[in-house]
């Protein structure tokens, strides 16, 4: 057994991870019910509105069934993110973020062979992995960068260059507050570099905070509902974007129409802060139970799904196998996942999520 391995099974026997794992809850159970069987289900009136959806595809009716789903999401997180709709008219349903993010990237290394310039990625440390998995994928060069040094990455970037971004951070789950400042800074020092906005964790953060997505430099939003609804694996999510692109003009037609069903009425019930706010508690019970087992001093983060702490001087071998960001930024993340499901429902046997996630090989 390797010290990765044992590292993980000393988190599994905390019922926590490494990975962020999606937090499926009753609510969200509750609307999926509600999509497949309706309120009545014994009249089966919902189950014939489900049936439509898909019937007579002749007509082209399903073509505009993700217009609903983009309304709703835009007022949905309109308390959060600022933004022109207008501005960004192309809107294309994904298979959550990932599909919209790895078609971006695909299609900036498509445009750089068209234009004849060398395409760059840029991130700051400790970002979510798939950015630099996409664009090695895709041949593209992936710049990594000190966040605590913002001023300096700026300095770096060239008109040709993207830089990918998530607002709530993955790199400690919180809000970063200095992304006006950056954002501004890199309008002024480097307009022509684009700015790919991903706010996938919008709608996990029960305070009050705002992103504006208005800048002239950002040229797509991503987002996703994994997180916020728990439905990972329903893969429901989406791309607004100033410009078309091409390879996901398909949407329209290749889509999940339950997916976006099960996400808009999620979105119509529990509004962008209210599951987070709910759950807080947890969040704060559970945080205080894994330092105890673990011995560590981590805090809730903004996210309500992960902890968050400062490594200490001497850190052990447990804090480094958890540190993410980077030097200035270093912070110990563990995601409490397992363990908030065991809380919210008991019925859930942490030991027994921690025997299969062995099983099923989860590194």
């Amino acid at each position: 057994m390797d010290s990765h391995q044992r590292l993980n099974q000393i988190l599994q026997a905390a019922s926590v991870s490494r990975i962020v794992y999606a937090l499926v809850m009753p609510e969200t159970e509750q609307v999926v019910d509600n999509v497949l069987d309706g309120r009545d289900c014994e009249a089966k009136v919902g189950r014939e509105a489900y049936h439509r959806m898909f019937r007579e595809a002749w007509t082209q009716k399903q073509d505009a069934m993700h217009e609903e789903f983009f309304e709703t999401w835009k007022n949905w997180a309109s308390p959060v993110l600022q933004f022109d709709p207008q501005q960004f008219a192309f809107q294309y349903p994904t298979g959550g973020a990932s599909e919209a993010l790895r078609e971006s990237i695909h299609a900036y290394a498509a445009r750089a062979r068209r234009e004849g310039f060398t395409p760059r990625l840029h991130l700051f440390e400790g970002e979510y992995e798939g950015y630099a998995a996409y664009a090695a994928a895709a041949g593209i060069e992936t710049c990594s960068h000190n966040r605590h040094d913002w001023q300096q990455a700026i300095e770096r970037l060239t008109p040709h260059d993207q830089f990918y971004l998530s607002q709530p951070s993955a790199i400690d789950g919180m809000v970063w507050d200095a992304y006006d400042q950056f954002m501004q800074q890199l309008v002024a020092r480097s307009p022509g570099t684009e700015l790919m906005l991903d706010v996938t964790y919008v709608g996990c953060v029960a305070r009050k905070f705002s992103i504006d997505a208005s800048y002239p430099n950002i040229p797509a939003i991503f987002f996703s509902l994994s997180k916020p609804a728990g439905v990972y694996y329903h893969r429901i999510g989406g791309m607004l974007a100033r410009d078309e692109y091409p390879g996901l003009f398909g949407n329209k037609w290749f889509k999940n129409l339950t997916s976006l069903k099960i996400g808009t009425e999620f979105m119509r019930r529990y509004s962008v802060c209210e599951l987070p706010t709910r759950y807080r508690s947890v969040q704060v019970q559970v945080v205080e139970e894994v330092n105890q087992e673990l011995g560590l001093t981590l805090m809730p983060a903004d996210v309500m799904l992960l902890a968050i702490g400062q490594p200490s001087p001497t850190a052990s071998e447990l804090e480094s196998f958890l540190q993410r960001g980077s030097v200035g930024e270093q912070c110990v993340r563990v995601c409490l996942t397992p363990r908030m499901a065991h809380v919210i429902d008991p019925k859930l046997n942490p030991h027994v999520a921690a025997r299969d996630y062995e099983r099923f090989g989860q590194s």
